[in-house]
């Protein structure tokens, strides 16, 4: 039951239950109803935005504890808002309420996909959320999607697809007039995908034209989904892209200065950086900084982070702190990171 004002229909499966993990993407999913057929399923406002609430509430989730236990209940929310759109009654105008929540929940289910180690799945559901951005003419969730699929990009090492998908993105984002903090957003994205190719030069200009565009300050029109974008976080991703052209004092520098802006509200955010300063400061020749760093990173996974990408990051990090096993306080740190990612 999703609201109390319209009890609505059950769920009953067509073959195995669509709630499996083998089952058909939500969009694909056949159902049926235990409703009487002559019945009529008026869908309320309420129940569509009792929905969307969930959906904010689990990114704030995503935040702070990463997206391994999100992407279920997320799929499980969108194949029920398909459920909607097929056998509900509605107006137009909710209509379109309901095909944007649709694409809001596809979008966020690549993302933590994506976060909970699913890339396949993950780029399913983006490239189901671009297309339904191209359907409904919905530049706004084009942006955001695409500013995903650069970022996963990065992570596959794909760094040239990082690059055109950050540019398709900006072109969506000026048919609606996003506000700077999109378009530092989508910059920095490019900047990511250049730096993973060693592209210097294309790499400087984009982080240049993420921190104009992040110096224009907040905006009533920021959404939702770019609030992450904080001060904190786009030192953090600068860092990386640092990183990845080896300039890694820089890096580091970069890296600790955005950890300690961090708060508990990203602290995923802040464990992955917390991984990367591990390298950048192992790499520079601070092992003792590097084990600090990565001894906090792992504090965060015990402490309940539940993000596979935030444990794929502590990998590397062990990697890179296999020659120094034999200083104080690395043989230690890297018995219990294998403990936790084995």
């Amino acid at each position: 039951m999703i609201s109390q004002a319209s009890p609505g229909p059950l769920l009953v499966a067509a073959g195995s239950s669509p709630l499996t993990d083998e089952a058909p993407p939500p969009w694909l999913a056949e159902t049926t109803t235990s409703a009487n057929r002559a019945g009529e399923w008026r869908i309320s406002p309420e129940e569509v935005e009792l929905l969307s609430g969930a959906a904010d509430d689990n990114y704030a989730i995503d935040q702070q504890f990463g997206a391994n236990r999100l992407w279920r209940p997320t799929r499980a929310h969108l194949l029920w808002t398909h459920h909607m759109i097929d056998r509900g009654i509605y107006d137009d105008a909710l209509g379109q309420r309901l095909h944007a929540l649709a694409g809001k929940l596809t979008t966020s289910l690549g993302w933590f996909c994506y976060d909970a180690g699913l890339q396949t799945q993950a780029r399913q559901y983006f490239s189901e959320a671009l297309n339904a951005a191209n359907y409904t003419s919905d530049d706004v969730l084009a942006s955001r999607t695409l500013s995903n699929m650069a970022r996963q990009a990065v992570d596959l090492n794909k760094g040239r697809e990082a690059v055109r998908f950050a540019k398709l993105g900006q072109r969506h984002a000026e048919l609606w007039n996003a506000p700077s903090r999109v378009t530092a957003l989508l910059a920095i994205r490019e900047a990511q995908g250049h730096a993973r190719v060693g592209d210097v030069f294309n790499c400087e200009a984009a982080i240049k034209r993420a921190w104009q565009e992040w110096e224009h300050g907040d905006h009533e029109l920021d959404p939702d989904w770019a609030h992450f974008l904080n001060l904190a976080e786009l030192t953090c991703l600068e860092g990386m892209c640092r990183l990845d052209l080896g300039q890694v004092a820089r890096a580091q520098d970069l890296l600790a200065r955005s950890e300690a802006l961090q708060d508990v509200a990203h602290s995923r955010n802040r464990g992955m950086c917390l991984g990367r300063l591990s390298v950048a400061a192992v790499q520079n020749g601070d092992v003792d900084h590097g084990l600090a760093a990565a001894t906090q990173a792992l504090r965060l996974v015990e402490s309940g982070m539940s993000s596979t990408r935030t444990t794929a990051q502590l990998t590397i990090v062990h990697d890179g702190l296999i020659p120094h096993r034999r200083a104080r306080g690395v043989g230690d740190l890297l018995e219990q990171i294998r403990t936790h990612v084995a």
